[in-house]
Order: C-alpha cells, then structure tokens, then sequence
C-alpha cells in the first residue's frame, strides 16, 4: 500500500496536467477533452509555471520523509514532472510549436485529426475544438509577443518554415483540409455523418481558416523581422539562455550531468564507435575504414528505397519478425496491438501511443513522402526503437500496468528515447536484424544519437552556428548533408531532448551491467527487463533506485542467465 500522501499528490498533479496540458492530450487522442486546446497567453502560461513550481516543492519535500517504494516512485515522477515541464514551457511556446519537428502545423495536419471518435458527444466536441481554434490563437500570438519581448523567439530559419507551411495549408479547398479528414462519430447514420461533415468543413472554412491567416500575418510581419540568425542558433544567445540550457538538458535527460559532462560523454561514445564501425563494416559492405563506410552508406543510390510499397513491406515485417520473437524476452506484454502505417507527413518516423479508453492500438508511423529518404540499412532498426521492443512494449504496457498515471503515462523522455535507443541494441542480441546491412543500421543511428550529444551542447551551451552543428552531424554520422541539415534544425527548436537518448540507454546498460554483478546466476535479462518496465516512467535517478530495489528481492536460488 503506497502512502496516501504521495497518491494524493499525484492525484492532483496528474488532474491539474490533464487540465492544462492540451497538445498533449492531443497526441494522446484523450477524446474527453478533445474540445479543448492549450492556454498559451502569457497569463496561462504564466499561471501554470507557477503552479508547477508549487508542485515540484511539495513533491520535493514529500520525498524526503515517505519511505515505501511506490511512494518514493510517485513523488519522484511528480517532482521532476513538475519541474522539467515549468522549464519546457515557455521555450515550447515560443520556440518548438513554431519551428520544431512537432510544430502546429505537423498537429493539426496529423494529430488533431486523428482521434477515434464514438459518440455524438465526441463529434460535437470536434466541431467544438475546431470553432474554438481562434481562442487559442489569438492567446498563442499574444504569448508569442511577451516572448519576443524578453528575446525568446525562434530562428529565422523555422519562422519562414512555418510560414510557408501555412502558405500551403490555407490554398487547399477547406473540405480537402487535413482536419476534414477525420472520421465521424461510430454512433452517426451516413445521413448524420453527412451533416457533421458540414459543420466540420464550415468551421474550418469560417473559424480554422481567418486564424491561420491572422497567425501567418503575425509571425512574417513581426516575429521573423527579429528572428534568429543561423549565426546564433543556440539559446545561450537569448537572454538567461545558458541558465535556461542547463534546465532543459536537466528535463531531457533527467540527470544534474550538465552541458559540460554531456558534451564530453558525447565526444568518447563517438570515438569508441569508430572500432566498431571497422569491425562490422568488412562483413556488410567490405569496407573497414569508418570514414568511407559511412560515405558508401550516405551516397550508394543502391541502399535507399525506390518505392513506398517497399518500405510498407519491409517495416511490416520487421514488426511482425518482432512481436513473434518478444515473448522470449518479455515476460509481460501489452495486450494493446502495434501496427506500421504510412504517412505522408513530414516527419521521418515516430510512434502514438494507445488511446487511453482503449479504442486505438499503438501505432508506428513511417513517412513515405520520398521513399528515397529511407535508406535499407534504416528501416529495421527504426521499426524496433518505435515499436516492438521499443516504445510500444515500454509505453502500452505502462498503460496497461496497475500504475499511478503519473508513472503510466507522464513521459520521462530519458526513460523513454533511452529505452528505445536501448531496443535496437536488444534487437540485434534478439536475431531482429535480417542481415549485416541493417546490423550496420543500428550502428549508424548509434552515431546519430552519439553525436547529438555533441552538436545539442556546441549549440545551445557553447554558441556553435548552425552550419558548425551540421558540418560536425555530417562528418560523423552516415546522414546525408541534406538529412544532416533537418536534425540540426530540429536540435535548434527544441533544446536538449536530442541528448536523451543516449544518456538514457547509457544508464539502462549500467544498470543492466550492475544487476548482473549482483545477481551473479541468478540474473536473467527477461526478469530486468519486466523489472525496468514494469514500475512506468520515472526520472533515472528513481529508477536506479528501483532496480537497487528489486535486486535486493531477488529469490535464492538461483536460475540460469538468458
């Protein structure tokens, strides 16, 4: 029985979140508040850093006096929740919604009309949500100003995206618009279902449409006049922005490493991959040396995609090979299923968890917009970190678990991005892989995450320039320039999140390593495994000390190592 202190702390915090916390709910396809968009006004925003500190210190000093595990797992999961989204806030206001990977336009064109609607009541609060668009903008401009007013504002480079995103989205026909294309109501007769439809186009016509226009005409006349140039890409340009960075690469990586310490582990996992690549890369390729691998891998036509039908076959395989092969090293598995499916959005590759009533599945999408952008050494190994055993294994089971939800479904991005850059390691000790190529994939990605340690902090902690970052990307990794050049973008719109991937498997694999110390014979990877997804997501510290826990009440004797 966990104390009563801690679950209702979580149970206000966890409330309070759901509340607030609106893009999220719209990744999450929470058709209970599918009305409902974010406040982002500088009053909201303001509001909620303030509430979130308030948060953070009671949950601070509650973990200082509760003593049993789930208590001790709580209170760390609302501490450092609290904190890391009162630091996120106003840089995700200010810079990430306009110019990151996930910017309103990636929301509205693939998030928001996503949900799977049941009721006449979810219907209606779709065509709410809808005609409620402008409320939100006018509040988000507003919030944008106060944010150029203190200098937090995006570079010029991300502004002039979005606003040629924009450009595209209002010349479509409105009942072509991506927001049209969500299905009606399960509950609605095709006569019902032809009525909701017109309200939807109406409202996109008449309330989505006059918004966009008023938010594209603020962002070009007043926000890129004073946007960032590629010169001073990093936050530690802005005002308080080297304060800020180490506050962000806190929340990202949920560790006090700081940008120093994280620069320098970045530069050691970079050279230790070079003896690797000359280790794998005679049996993929021929090639020993790491420098013309990684040229073979970024320029032979030969390794890329021609069709999206390939891909689509390729990643339903991967999964299937996957989710036929997990029970051997799972013992608990979600009963939500996965699915692979194509998507022409801009983004490369992610994954959207299970809707919280159940009604969608986990789903990996995979962009195949240009086929080409896939590489055939990429797909696998990308498939497993979104999927099987990645996100989904670690994601719908903590939905499924009888956890707190502040444990099941508040993100740890360390946690989580580390226990998915874990999976593709795991992948290849599972047999995943169908050969030395995409073997040679897993190592590549390896680099990318490597390297993001480096470039993340050379630009927002040490004043790197843009093409600094992409020049660094690109010599050390098999990117192309070109594919350099969009993740270092992504880097500069939403400081640190790109470090937590490695930082986070770093620490799975210690404390793997550590467990099998203790352990010795009775070790076995099935039971580490359930032990590191079974207690949800909680900061790394807190898990560290969860898996101390568990090691300590390991039954004698002992059983064979997997």
């Amino acid at each position: 029985m966990s104390d009563q202190r801690a679950e209702r702390l979580a149970d206000d915090y966890w409330a309070y979140h759901r509340s607030t916390a609106q893009f999220w709910n719209i990744d999450r396809g929470d058709v209970e508040q599918i009305a409902h968009w974010e406040d982002l006004s500088p009053v909201g925003v303001a509001e909620r850093v303030q509430r979130l500190g308030e948060f953070a210190k009671s949950a601070e000093a509650l973990a200082a006096i509760v003593t049993d595990d789930n208590a001790r797992a709580i209170t760390a999961a609302v501490g450092f929740s609290a904190r890391a989204n009162a630091a996120t806030l106003p840089y995700v206001r200010d810079v990430t919604l306009v110019a990151g990977m996930f910017n309103l336009t990636e929301f509205l064109t693939t998030m928001v009309p996503g949900y799977r609607l049941t009721t006449r009541r979810h219907g209606e609060g779709y065509v709410g949500k809808l005609r409620a668009f402008p409320s939100f903008v006018e509040g988000w401009m507003a919030g944008l100003r106060e944010g150029a007013r203190v200098g937090r504002v995006a570079t010029a480079r991300g502004v002039a995206r979005i606003v040629a995103e924009l450009d595209a989205m209002l010349v479509v026909d409105p009942s072509q618009d991506a927001l049209a294309g969500q299905l009606p109501p399960d509950e609605l007769s095709e006569r019902e279902s032809s009525g909701w439809r017109a309200d939807v186009v109406e409202a996109i016509a008449g309330d989505i449409r006059p918004a966009l226009t008023r938010l594209r005409a603020m962002l070009h006349d007043e926000i890129l006049p004073i946007a960032r140039p590629d010169e001073r890409a990093g936050i530690c340009h802005l005002a308080g922005g080297a304060e800020d960075y180490e506050a962000l690469l806190h929340a990202a990586t949920s560790t006090h490493l700081g940008s120093d310490r994280v620069h320098e582990i970045g530069l050691n996992c970079v050279a230790m991959l070079e003896d690797e690549y000359r280790q794998r890369g005679p049996t993929a390729l021929g090639v020993d040396d790491p420098v013309e691998l990684r040229a073979r891998l970024r320029d032979d036509p030969e390794l890329r995609y021609a069709t999206s039908e390939e891909i689509m076959a390729d990643a339903s395989a991967a999964l299937s090979r996957a989710q036929r092969t997990a029970p051997g090293w799972f013992s608990r598995l979600p009963a939500a299923p996965c699915t692979a499916a194509a998507t022409s959005g801009p983004a490369m590759a992610y994954y959207t968890a299970p809707s919280p009533d159940g009604a969608r599945g986990g789903t990996f999408f995979y962009g195949v917009a240009d086929p080409s952008a896939w590489t055939r050494f990429n797909l696998e190994v990308t498939t497993f970190h979104e999927s099987v055993p990645g996100h989904h294994l670690q994601i719908a089971l903590a939905l499924e678990l009888d956890l707190h939800q502040v444990l099941g479904e508040l993100e740890v991005t360390s946690y989580g991005e580390g226990w998915g850059l874990y999976a593709e390691r795991l992948a290849d000790e599972m047999s995943l892989y169908s050969g030395p190529l995409q073997q040679l994939g897993m190592l590549t990605l390896d680099s990318m995450r490597a390297a993001r340690l480096v470039v993340d902090t050379g630009l927002h902690a040490r004043g790197w320039t843009r093409d600094q970052a992409i020049d660094y990307l690109a010599d050390n990794t098999a990117l192309t320039r070109a594919s350099a050049t969009g993740e270092i973008d992504r880097y500069i719109a939403d400081p640190g999140q790109a470090t937590s991937y490695m930082i986070g498997r770093i620490e799975l694999e210690r404390l793997r390593i550590h467990a099998a110390d203790r352990l010795g014979s009775r070790f076995r990877l099935v039971d580490f495994h359930d032990a590191v997804l079974g207690g949800g997501m909680m900061p790394l510290d807190a898990l560290a000390e969860s898996i101390d826990s568990w090691i300590e009440s390991r039954p004698d004797p002992a059983q064979p190592v997997h």
